[in-house]
């Protein structure tokens, strides 16, 4: 091969010759040989001036770092070091050991999440252990000991009986020793030997005792990984955690595991996994995927987050790096039990008898693509919370949706309880949506088991974000949260308190949106373009003050005088009723389908219909301490007199200090779905809230819907619905599948049925 080819060969322009090059290696001290050898003196030249221009400028020190770094690591050869990987690495690390730790802090994210995660996990296990002084931990390719020294802020070093640092690199272990024996640390053991089969000294038989062992970017280092991978299996107690961060690419397509531990920004471009993969291979790292698919097979998966590092150039530069925390499939876990009373999502979810067909649902061959929960290394199976069931995130009808619509309820739940009669031996089934209303009945009347629907993902991910934050936050920080719908230290608290109450879907979704919260959380999702336009016409009217001033007003008579002289004439305005009478806007903002559309425009206008809505709200309560839904909509935030049960503190209290969260479910499923999955005669009570005005009157979906209601329906059951017409064409469906249908309540203009009052009628079906 000539020179000029050789040097184009080098990684430096790598990019626009990866497609076409990858199945050439070269060594890279001969790239180097090869350019010095063509330019010698342009090389030295250019170096020298460079140096000594960047030196003059800002001063010798403030460089050294980042010279040697970059000295070492790309100009440096390697030379031939045969199959000796100490030598190597030694040979490589030597002479940036000392500025190992200052030049490592841009490359290498993720290490303090993942530190954070494990640290999370222990707290929140630490009852699970026996013994808490018996607590070891070992840092596999622990490098410099930056990782425990970090750890110390997460979870003080003291409490572990014994930490000990595996690194095959003499310089970096050198570097780590004096980093302990000025922190004090006695209890921390530095071992500079072959991660595959190290001695502990002083514990000679540790197989199936340690509680943590990390890997913090040397999975991908090790060149035989296999049997640094299977001794982690032998040394891993049951009750301990195995936390990773590293390089990675994925495979061209999806692998199992990523059906059990996330999927979410998992996949690479086909541009990425070359490129990386090639990079990463001069220095002896190896981003193949197998690597990372056998340890998700040999382990159990608590926690997975997929991430780019923007190193150097933000948005042009995207290495791909995860973060994974894993478990032993021994582990004691709390199954999700097999009573009656919580069954398992089925449709996307659950592998079902090979031969099952399910009114025309999934076949045998349909079902063995599931995802099986009882799966060996499913992360649903090592929840620490049992709320969440599983399904397949792959799946289109999943796929669809990138955000929650709905950041609140819609719905009254005071309404709902004066007619639910609920008792703690109920069994519901309610659409989730935000869980405002599944939350109050739980704290109202603490049913047994609710069961929450909703096909979109990322709903469940807000009623289990709930859940998790009411389980391990103080109230303070819940109103912050939920309350002012900002909380400028989310992420902090998701990764160190609420992470091991959430599943792993969950928890990467909350942190690729943690920015949600930092400023108006309520103006996210769907319902926000709703609440963001509701502001911009505010502003525009020149009505901020007006606004504040009803949403405050201390009487019924002045909260309906700022309605009736400044508000209304502004919202009946001839634009504003253009916009309401655009479905894409009806659709994206509020939530609303054309065929629900056309079911209120059969009573009358659109015009019409918002006035019916609208015109009676001033009167009924005080916005300041009663009308939570209207209050929200137009401050962006709840007021501590004025918000949902879940978000008082007694509410919270009842919640987080009883048995009443122990009763959700979340099925991330479609309704017909779920009632299939249910036994005969199993629910008590069904609130579908606007759902049915969604389907077609020419179909037969909703028909078939409604035939799995009766079937799993107790006698003398209830289901309740609201809807945009006053008569729903679907009742006659009820009352031919076995039901007896009654209007809760009916709206007329001038009157309102709810706080809410956004629908024409309220009804429920009674199974005779």
């Amino acid at each position: 091969m000539s020179k000029p080819t050789a040097l184009l060969m080098n990684r430096y322009l790598l990019v626009p010759f990866s497609l076409g090059l990858t199945q050439i290696a070269m060594n890279r001290s001969g790239l180097l040989k090869a350019f010095c050898a063509e330019h010698r003196w342009a090389t030295a030249l250019l170096f020298g001036f460079v140096g000594s221009m960047v030196s003059a400028l800002v001063g010798w020190k403030s460089l050294q770092a980042p010279l040697q770094f970059i000295y070492s690591c790309f100009l440096k050869p390697l030379g031939y070091h045969g199959h000796n990987q100490q030598d190597r690495l030694e040979s490589f690390y030597q002479d940036q050991a000392d500025v190992y730790d200052a030049t490592r802090g841009g490359l290498l994210r993720g290490r303090k999440t993942m530190l954070k995660l494990c640290a999370a996990q222990l707290k929140q296990q630490a009852s699970l252990l026996k013994n808490e002084e018996d607590l070891v931990w070992i840092d596999i390719g622990g490098g410099t000991g930056w990782n425990i020294e970090r750890m110390n802020s997460y979870y003080p070093i003291e409490k572990f009986h014994k930490v000990y640092l595996v690194d095959l690199t003499p310089s970096l272990c050198r570097i780590a020793r004096e980093r302990f024996q000025r922190r004090g640390w006695t209890n921390v053991v530095v071992l500079c030997e072959d991660a595959a089969n190290f001695d502990l000294p002083g514990l000679p038989d540790m197989n199936g005792k340690i509680g943590l062992i990390t890997m913090s970017y040397s999975l991908s280092m090790i060149d035989n990984f296999f049997p640094v991978i299977d001794r982690i299996e032998k040394l891993l107690s049951p009750h301990g955690i195995f936390g990773i961060a590293d390089f990675y690419v994925s495979g061209r397509s999806p692998s199992p595991a990523e059906k059990l531990s996330g999927s979410q920004n998992r996949q690479c471009s086909w541009f990425t996994r070359f490129f990386w993969q090639i990079w990463f291979d001069f220095d002896h790292i190896n981003l193949a995927p197998g690597r990372r698919d056998y340890v998700e097979y040999k382990f159990g998966t608590l926690k997975c987050l997929n991430a780019r590092n923007h190193f150097v150039v933000p948005y042009v530069v995207q290495i791909p790096y995860y973060i994974w925390l894993g478990c032993s499939h021994s582990r004691p876990i709390e199954e999700i039990p097999l009573e009656m009373d919580t069954p398992p999502s089925s449709g996307s979810s659950v592998i079902e008898s090979p031969t099952a067909s399910v009114s025309g649902q999934q076949t045998g061959s349909e079902l063995e693509k599931s995802l099986s929960v009882i799966s060996r290394s499913s992360s649903y199976k090592y929840q620490s919370n049992k709320w969440r069931l599983a399904y397949d995130p792959s799946l289109a009808c999943h796929t669809q949706f990138r955000s929650y619509i709905y950041a609140f309820t819609w719905e009254d739940p005071r309404v709902d309880l004066e007619h639910l009669d609920l008792t703690e031996s109920d069994t519901m089934f309610v659409i989730t949506s935000a869980g405002d209303n599944a939350l109050e009945y739980a704290i109202k009347a603490r049913p047994q088991r609710i069961h929450c629907i909703d096909m979109n993902p990322c709903q469940n991910h807000l009623l289990e974000l709930k859940l998790a934050g009411i389980t391990s936050l103080d109230f303070e920080d819940f109103w912050k949260m939920f309350g002012d719908g900002r909380h400028p230290q989310f992420e902090t608290l998701l990764h160190d308190t609420i992470s091991p109450h959430l599943s792993s879907q969950a928890l990467q979704y909350w942190s690729h949106n943690s920015d949600r919260f930092s400023h108006k959380f309520y103006k996210t999702g769907y319902s926000g373009l709703a609440v963001t336009l509701v502001e911009w016409w505010i502003k525009m009217q020149g009505l901020q003050q007006d606004v504040y001033n009803m949403c405050h007003a201390d009487t019924i008579e002045e909260q309906k005088r700022i309605w009736v002289e400044k508000i209304r004439p502004a919202i009946f305005s001839p634009m504003i009723r253009k916009v309401l009478n655009n479905p894409m806007f009806m659709w994206n903002a509020l939530g609303v389908p054309m065929n629900q559309m056309n079911m209120f425009l059969n009573d009358g206008t659109t015009q019409q219909y918002i006035e019916d809505t609208l015109e009676p709200i001033a009167s009924r309560s005080l916005f300041k301490n009663d009308q939570y839904f209207f209050y929200l909509c137009l401050m962006q935030k709840y007021a501590r007199e004025s918000c949902p049960s879940y978000l008082t503190e007694e509410g919270f209290k009842v919640l987080k200090e009883t048995t009443a969260t122990d009763a959700f479910r979340l099925h991330t499923d479609s309704i017909v779905n779920v009632l299939r999955s249910l036994p005969e005669n199993y629910l008590t009570r069904m609130i579908v809230m606007d759902h049915m005005d969604w389907f077609s009157p020419d179909g037969k979906d909703l028909e078939e819907e409604i035939m799995e209601m009766a079937r799993a329906t107790q006698k003398n059951g209830r289901v309740y619905w609201r809807s945009a017409g006053k008569y729903p064409w679907y009742n006659k469906i009820f009352e031919k599948h076995g039901f007896d249908v009654k209007p809760v309540s009916i709206r007329e203009s001038g009157h309102s049925i709810d706080r809410v009052n956004m629908y024409s009628s309220f009804w429920v079906a009674y199974k005779l």
